[in-house]
């Protein structure tokens, strides 16, 4: 889009709204497939290749940027290993509790801003990070991090989330000089080839699925991959990036509510507060700029 096709601010908000609730539909969506995390994380991002390519080449400019290129290519590697762990994760906690660990990504940026990119941040960052720990902690259980008994859906989820931050954070690093359809298109591809490699090698099963399995797959690819990712991907350009990485923080919610009608998961009271803490500790850290 060219900066002379203005459009209303409340277009903007609602890309945004629209891709939260697209995005929020992740983790329900791998687990009704019933397939493997790997695969199923690596059709979601197969599928939203395909989905993709049509639109890239229908706008693509001319790649110029070879620093962009390989940095695209570097947060796809990312990306695969998120979705690989946090898609395994789903399978082994409650939809909505693996949603919410992986939205820590925010504190590893912040943290990972101190150490790479020499950013100091502010009080409050720190005061965030350690209500988000806190959450984290009433979460999982104060007795399973003392007994080291935390599960391992729990794990890979926090896991998930560094790689997640890792991601955000090289992006944030390097890209400058490709288009949001470019710059998604080759990210893609790359996770999709590596997420690919990884199945082949764990000998994950990719064939022999029910046809709801394939439904809910390319739903997956579709819904939250291309058409919620893009949509903020739009949005975050005309919206200020600390209000819309707070707004990114009501996916949990959202899947919160879809899962419960749907998958039958209801969060316990002490599930509930820690969610509180650590939504009000990754809206502070998101305020640290």
């Amino acid at each position: 889009m060219t900066s002379s096709t203005k459009q209303p601010t409340w277009v903007h908000y609602l890309l945004l709204l629209t891709g939260i609730i697209c995005i929020s539909w992740s983790a329900i969506l791998v687990k009704l497939a019933d397939v493997s995390g790997l695969g199923s994380g690596f059709y979601r991002l197969l599928f939203g290749t395909l989905g993709i390519l049509p639109v890239w080449l229908y706008f693509r400019k001319p790649l110029t940027d070879k620093k962009g290129i390989w940095i695209a290519v570097v947060c796809g590697i990312l990306f695969a290993f998120d979705i690989a762990l946090w898609n395994t994760s789903i399978l082994l906690s409650k939809a909505s509790v693996s949603t919410l660990l992986a939205n820590l990504a925010p504190v590893w940026v912040g943290i990972g801003s101190l150490l790479f990119l020499r950013e100091k941040p502010k009080k409050i960052f720190w005061i965030g990070t350690v209500i988000s720990t806190i959450g984290v902690g009433v979460i999982v259980g104060i007795r399973s991090i003392n007994d080291l008994s935390l599960t391992t859906g729990n794990i890979l989820s926090i896991i998930a989330s560094v790689f997640y931050g890792a991601y955000l954070l090289t992006v944030r690093k390097g890209r400058v000089g490709l288009d949001t359809f470019t710059f998604t298109t080759i990210s893609m591809v790359s996770s999709t080839v590596v997420l690919g490699i990884i199945c082949l090698v764990s000998g994950t099963q990719l064939t022999n699925y029910t046809s709801n399995s394939w439904m809910y797959l390319v739903i997956l690819g579709l819904i939250p991959q291309v058409v919620g990712w893009l949509s903020i991907n739009q949005a975050l350009g005309h919206i200020k990036p600390t209000v819309a990485s707070v707004s990114l923080l009501s996916q949990s919610v959202f899947t919160a509510i879809f899962a419960y009608p749907i998958l039958g998961e209801t969060l316990t009271i002490s599930e509930l507060s820690g969610a509180l803490l650590v939504l009000t500790g990754i809206y502070l850290v998101n305020k640290r700029g």
